[in-house]
Order: structure tokens, then C-alpha cells, then sequence
């Protein structure tokens, strides 16, 4: 069971082809660290803008010891679909993060052209921040004891529906 809990509140990816195989983009990038010398199992999930989970983007994934995970939103979303990279699409949200241990998560956002010649430029790129929330965790296990005292609930039924004297 997860432990740790972290969100940011946006992630874009996105191109539009133009003619003679031009084609602009924007895309993310995660960067997970483990800093601990042992596996940790992250989960990520990923949301669109009105709060909904985008379920074939979701992943989970072991990120070895003292080691960096780094995750293309554009590989994510063409594992699934691979004809994703081929036509223009735009996909937004945010995503949630769930770890066994304590990581450091960061991520970046950019966006600029390509060729069919297979050159690309970076026209812009912005850092994006991942916060740690609260977990707040469920308490599970014995109900409270039994308020009624005898077994055929006549102290029950007396406190429940008093009958006049």
C-alpha cells in the first residue's frame, strides 16, 4: 500500500501536422528519483481537467534503487495507441503519484517544431512542480462493541421506541 502522495496540477501533450511533414508539439516530461538504496513501486494516474481518470494512461512501475525514472507522456499515450504520435491530438490534465517511499518528482513542459528531415527545436520550456499532499490514511478493523447489552435488544427497544407507562 502506498504511503506517499504527490499531485501536480498540469501536464499537456499535443502536436498539429502541417504540410511537408512540419509539425508543432507540446509535450511533458516526469522526472521520479529514489533516492533509497532499494526498489520503490510508484503509481501514477492521470486525470483530464474536469477530474476524470484517463484509465489507459495510468501505470505502475518498480524504480530501482538510488535511480531516475523518466516517463515521455507521448510514450505513455502511444503504448496504448499508436497512432497517436501520427495525428494531431491534445490530450491535458493533471496527474496524482502514489510511492511506497519518499521521492523527489519534477517535470517539464515544452513545446516547438519539428521537421520531416527529423530536426527538432525547442521553442519554449517550463518546469513543472509536483507537491506532497497528505495521505490520510483509513483506519480499518473491529467495529465498535455491541451497544446492546442483552441478546434479545429489549434495553435496545425500550431506549429505541418508549412505550407510555
Amino acid at each position: 500500500m502506498s504511503k506517499f502522495k504527490y499531485v501536480t496540477p498540469y501536464w499537456r501533450d499535443s502536436q498539429t501536422v502541417f504540410g511537408e511533414g512540419i509539425k508543432t508539439y507540446t509535450g511533458t516530461t516526469f522526472y521520479i528519483v529514489n533516492l533509497k538504496s532499494f526498489n520503490n513501486t510508484v503509481k501514477l494516474y492521470f486525470y483530464d481537467f474536469k477530474g476524470n481518470l484517463i484509465p489507459e494512461m495510468s501505470i505502475e512501475m518498480i524504480i530501482s534503487g538510488n535511480a531516475v525514472l523518466d516517463l515521455r507522456l507521448v510514450d505513455i499515450i502511444s503504448f496504448k495507441d499508436p497512432s497517436y504520435r501520427l495525428t494531431s491530438n491534445l490530450k491535458t490534465g493533471s496527474v496524482r503519484l502514489y510511492s511506497d517511499e519518499p521521492v523527489v518528482a519534477n517535470g517539464k513542459m515544452f513545446n516547438g517544431k519539428s521537421t520531416s528531415k527529423g530536426g527538432t527545436e525547442d521553442l519554449n520550456i517550463w518546469s513543472i512542480d509536483f507537491k506532497e499532499v497528505e495521505f490520510i490514511p483509513l483506519k480499518y478493523g473491529v467495529a465498535e462493541p455491541n451497544p446492546i447489552p442483552d441478546k434479545n435488544f429489549g434495553e435496545y427497544i425500550k431506549k429505541k421506541y418508549p412505550f407510555p407507562k
